[in-house]
């Protein structure tokens, strides 16, 4: 597999992150020629998920979207595999995971970590390349929290 392709699709998903948008397979299969195989295509998106961070944790390829708005079955197979138990946990035991309803919760919850996790790292960079004299801020200045961002520090909630 190429490995620039990896990379590329990995920029685009971060670029996708820091912005808080989606991205659609459409973009993802436009960065390959017509003759390259669906599983390579595939697997160079797994790859660059991981790339990003470690999936058994936050998996970027959930930013990737159909025209229904979720993931794909290549993001709910990994989360399945990886997070068995968050999984289980909002589709239920033994879920063939056909209910869109359930996989929203998921793909919804996931896209918030992902986003959260995108800014804290921008922040982290950012703050690398500011001068000495710019104040850091306390808790007084500090901007208030949304509720959205809260959301992305807690599990999966148990409605489903």
């Amino acid at each position: 597999m190429n490995t620039d392709k990896t990379r590329d699709i990995a920029a685009m998903l971060l670029r996708a992150a820091k912005r808080k948008r989606l991205v659609s397979y459409q973009e993802l299969h436009a960065l390959f020629g017509r003759d390259e195989p669906l599983q390579s295509r595939y697997r160079a998106l797994a790859d660059a998920a991981r790339s990003l961070s470690d999936c058994a944790s936050l998996d970027y390829g959930c930013l990737m979207s159909l025209d229904n708005g979720l993931p794909g079955d290549d993001f709910f197979n990994r989360f399945r595999h990886d997070r068995p138990h968050e999984y289980e946990k909002v589709m239920g035991f033994g879920s063939a995971g056909r209910s869109t309803t359930k996989k929203r919760l998921i793909a919804d919850a996931e896209r918030l970590r992902v986003f959260e996790h995108a800014s804290q790292t921008e922040a982290n960079g950012n703050a690398a390349n500011t001068s000495a004299r710019t104040p850091r801020r306390n808790a007084r200045n500090a901007p208030r929290r949304s509720r959205v961002d809260r959301k992305c520090e807690t599990p999966l909630n148990d409605k489903a």
